[in-house]
């Protein structure tokens, strides 16, 4: 029987102990009663099997090794360790990336920057990043949830700049707005001397109303009339912002709001009135303080501007034929009352400043005109109109040269319920 191969050999292992190889057989002797055992096969723990083994009869056995040993933990390694350091490296870059939007470098100009009342954080992100204080509007929303310090305040805010860190930002919108260093007062066109003081008197209750009075009173205007101490009409309407140091102070009120007069009066050219308004009203000369008349005129019955230049071409026709001006507005003025439906006793009151009574323009303004009107009574629309009637309830008119006209104008708005 051929010699068996040593499995520990085939496949390169060593056994656990040693063991002698199997007893080689012999032929028998005569003189031999017993087989010859032979001395065991020396077989060191140290030392590896060799690559191949013989089969006692030539033949060699190829050792194999890894099939689901050593070898195989690699090419698992391998599979794990490949995607392993792709995701480490996609983290990373999205870290930078992430860092690069946090704090974007160097920083621009400083951005004014509000927040509205009830803004939510994402549309604070959107506003942030669309005047580019941020450079991402969802990086920043989701720093705040990591950060916290939302909901913020409204108001205005200042110290943020363009690229700013939103570390940087965030501690700032927690601050919330810096106290205000002005107080906003707002004076809407055609508003009447009186009404005026009434206005401020309420809106800065630390004014002294005699001090206000001095101020209107001793206030000259440089268009204002020598010797006159009236003041409607240089009140300029507008949005006004005072120091917290000027609350209260009457004078420098006035003065911020005659001087918000002149420039608009200079950009429309009224000191230039007399010449740009020659002809207009026939052989009658404008002045500027009769143009602001006008202009205060227009504003107190004109609701939409494009019926403005229309209205001043209207007084400036009648004034030309020395017809009164029949202007309801200058009546309430005239009576100091603010009410849609004048009685016959109204119509009839003796004031220089019934031009249902009176020819001509009333003696000074009836209201504080703002830039339009101003503009409007200084370039009348081309147009031989004499009336105007209030045809829609958006307040637009109705211009004509005749009265049959007006008349059939008026009837028809009535009986459509225009007033």
């Amino acid at each position: 029987m051929p010699e068996q191969p040593d499995p520990f050999e085939l496949f390169g292992l060593e056994p656990s102990t040693p063991q002698a190889p199997p007893a080689s057989p012999s032929p028998a002797t005569p003189s031999s009663s017993a087989a010859e055992t032979p001395a065991p096969r020396s077989m060191p723990a140290a030392t590896p099997a060799p690559a191949t083994a013989n089969d006692g009869n030539g033949g060699e056995f190829v050792s194999v090794k890894g099939g689901g040993g050593s070898g195989g933990g690699g090419r698992w390694a391998l599979l794990i360790g490949v995607p392993l350091i792709v995701i480490a490296l996609f983290i990373a870059a999205a870290g930078f990336w992430v860092k690069g939007k946090i704090d974007p470098g160097s920083q621009g100009e400083e951005v004014a920057f509000s927040i509205a009342k009830g803004a939510t954080t994402s549309q604070i992100a959107t506003s942030l990043a669309e005047k580019k204080i941020v450079s991402s509007a969802t990086v920043f929303e989701w720093y705040v949830k990591w950060k916290g310090g939302d909901p913020f305040q409204a108001g205005k805010y200042e110290g943020l700049r363009v690229n700013s860190p939103m570390g940087e930002v965030v501690d700032i919108l927690k601050a919330g707005p810096p106290p205000p260093t002005t107080v906003s007062f707002l004076v809407r066109e055609g508003l009447w001397v009186s009404e005026f003081k009434k206005l401020a008197l309420e809106k800065f209750p630390t004014m002294d109303p005699a001090a206000l009075d001095a101020a209107l009173k001793n206030t000259h205007p440089s268009l204002q009339p020598a010797g006159s101490t009236n003041i409607e009409g240089f009140l300029f309407p507008a949005t006004y912002e005072i120091a917290q140091q000027d609350v209260g102070n009457a004078q420098k009120l006035i003065d911020q709001m005659i001087a918000a007069f002149d420039r608009v009066s200079q950009a429309e050219g009224l000191p230039d009135a007399t010449a740009k308004l020659k002809g207009v009203a026939g052989t009658k000369s404008i002045s500027p303080y009769e143009a602001l008349i006008v202009a205060s005129l227009v504003e107190s019955e004109a609701k939409v501007d494009e019926d403005r230049a229309k209205i001043a071409r209207v007084i400036y026709n009648r004034l030309a034929r020395g017809e009164t001006l029949g202007i309801d507005a200058s009546v309430l003025y005239a009576i100091q009352q603010r009410k849609t439906n004048l009685t016959n006793t109204d119509l009839k009151v003796d004031s220089p400043y019934n031009t249902r009574l009176k020819k001509g323009l009333p003696p000074a303004p009836i209201n504080s005109p703002g830039q339009e009107s101003i503009n409007a009574a200084l370039n009348p629309a081309p147009g031989d109109w004499l009336f105007y009637v209030l045809t829609d309830k958006d307040g637009r008119h109705y211009f004509t040269n005749n009265l049959t006209d007006f008349n059939r104008a008026v009837a028809d708005a009535k009986a459509r319920g225009v007033f």
